[in-house]
């Protein structure tokens, strides 16, 4: 085997060194580059999901509205609801509420629990 010097060792290790540094180098310019490509998609996409969600809570929101309005509605006309349609009625309720809904059905809706009617 030849000799090795150890000048030859220190180019060795300088070289790699310099190989490992220029593969830093050009991993860091094409992560800079590509954040700074994606960042504008990045926040359409959070745009739209916030417009998704509101969407959804309102249609949601009119959904609950309307099975609401008819479980009010049989009740103030004396249709006798079971022990789970008022359970599912509360549970509705109270996502309404969370929602944001807070109208008529609100002052109906109290009103019913008052009288004992639900």
């Amino acid at each position: 085997m030849e000799n090795i010097s150890i000048g030859q060792i220190a180019g060795i290790i300088s070289l790699i060194s310099v190989f490992i540094g220029a593969i830093a180098s050009v991993i860091a310019f094409y992560k800079s580059f590509i954040s700074k490509i994606l960042k504008p998609i990045d926040q359409k996409i959070n745009h739209l999901e916030k417009i998704s969600v509101k969407g959804r809570n309102n249609i949601e929101l009119e959904l609950i509205k309307i099975i609401l309005v008819n479980f009010i509605n049989d009740t103030e006309n004396g249709i006798n609801k079971s022990q789970i349609q008022k359970q599912n009625a509360y549970e509705l309720y109270d996502r309404y509420l969370l929602l944001g809904g807070n109208s008529y059905i609100h002052d109906k809706f109290e009103k019913l629990i008052k009288e004992g009617k639900i």
